[in-house]
């Protein structure tokens, strides 16, 4: 699987999105009920006497009822209702995007940890062959224990190196799988992504401009901002008193019938209606400062990922032109102290500095692509999942 196919995958399949998904069907039927007209209210009794005389009869009374507020209110609610589905939409389509993100943040890991795990395999192979060796040559007094003490704790850096790699590929790699729904035993075959291509300050400087109509987060907080907007509305409406108008037919013992109209006014005199219109504001303005303060740490925190790329991208190129010259150095020391012309000292030196080097590159190439997808994801740049770029 290449990046893009594991981040489909991880789409269709992650466990936690599914959860998400669910959790957003609710919101919607949640929003949706609360722009619906309240039931209409029909009451009924029944009057028996208790004593028998001529002209006595079963008396009834039948009502039916509604809350005129509520359709003063409707529109607002409506509003309210649907910009509220909109928010559980978009914030859906962004659990999408992060999940989208870790995919291929982990698929990145998992690639230069594995290719880490397996360099560090190699050369501790090798190095604890060659301590063996010089263990056995020391036994029969054919090598210094300088040489052989630097075989040994050469081996054992080494050994110790490798073993913290392949905890850490282990752990890319089960996160991954549990990411994609997969079991922990499935077989996993990843595609080198190459280059993440560079990302230029005219293109971070456009999508700051434009990420505010791009980004699902910012749209699920404006379009929660609203549907508060629109609950302000309401409570201001509701200040008004509270009509309830039925209409009611009745007959009494003596069998005489009546039509009639009922009318119920809520005063509004103690002031709740205000206190509730106070609340709706405030949590406007909070609603509108959260929205403000995403808006502000967007910018901040893309020309630091920003930044962050630019040195990244120097380091790995200047990691990549030196560690071939490195590794040539190295083969050169290794011949040079097996005949005996370099000091154990120096060929340590230069054995575990090669190593050292080769894994902090895989280590940068992993963070500069992960600092790429989460630029790109941050500033709603399409593709989410970028395209390899391959150096001429």
């Amino acid at each position: 699987m290449d990046m893009g196919a594991v981040g489909r995958y991880a789409v269709a399949h992650s466990p936690d999105l599914s959860v998400e998904r669910r959790r957003a069907d609710v919101s919607a039927a949640q929003a949706y009920e609360g722009g619906l007209l309240p039931d209409p209210q029909i009451s009924a009794s029944a009057d028996h006497p208790t004593v028998h005389g001529l002209g006595l009869a079963n008396g009834y009374a039948l009502g039916l009822a509604e809350d005129l507020q509520t359709l003063l209110t409707e529109p607002s609610r409506a509003r309210a209702a649907d910009a509220k589905q909109k928010q559980a939409k978009l914030d859906l389509l962004w659990a999408e995007w992060q999940t989208l993100q870790k995919a291929a943040s982990l698929y990145t890991q998992t690639i230069y940890a594995d290719g880490k795990l397996a360099a560090l395999q190699r050369t501790s192979t090798a190095f604890q062959e060659q301590a063996k060796r010089s263990g056995h040559e020391l036994k029969r007094h054919n090598t210094t224990i300088d040489m052989a003490g630097a075989d040994l704790s050469a081996a054992l850096d080494l050994s110790s190196q490798r073993d913290a790699a392949a905890r850490a590929a282990v752990a890319s790699d089960a996160d991954l799988k549990a990411l994609l729904g997969l079991a922990p035993t499935a077989s996993l075959t990843l595609v080198d992504p190459g280059e993440p291509p560079p990302i230029s300050r005219k293109d971070v400087e456009a999508a700051l401009g434009r990420v505010t109509r791009a980004r699902p987060d910012l749209l699920a907080l404006q379009a929660g901002y609203h549907a508060q907007d629109e609950a302000v509305r309401t409570a201001i409406l509701q200040q008004f008193p509270a009509i309830n108008l039925g209409f009611n037919r009745a007959s009494d013992t003596s069998n005489i019938q009546s039509n009639g109209i009922a009318v119920t006014i809520n005063i509004p005199i103690f002031g709740s209606t205000q206190a509730r219109i106070h609340i709706e504001r405030a949590t406007r303005i909070q609603l509108r400062a959260e929205y403000q303060a995403r808006l502000d740490q967007t910018t901040a925190d893309a020309w630091r990922i920003w930044h962050s790329l630019e040195l990244l991208r120097g380091q790995v190129a200047r990691l990549a032109g030196s560690v071939p010259e490195l590794k040539k150095m190295a083969e050169a020391g290794q011949k040079a102290y097996a005949a005996g012309n370099l000091a154990p000292a120096t060929y340590v030196l230069l054995e575990t500095s090669l190593s050292a080097r080769a894994s902090e590159l895989f280590d940068l190439k992993a963070a500069l692509w992960q600092d790429t997808i989460a630029l790109k994801t941050l500033l709603a740049m399409t593709p989410l999942i970028p395209e390899p770029h391959h150096a001429d």
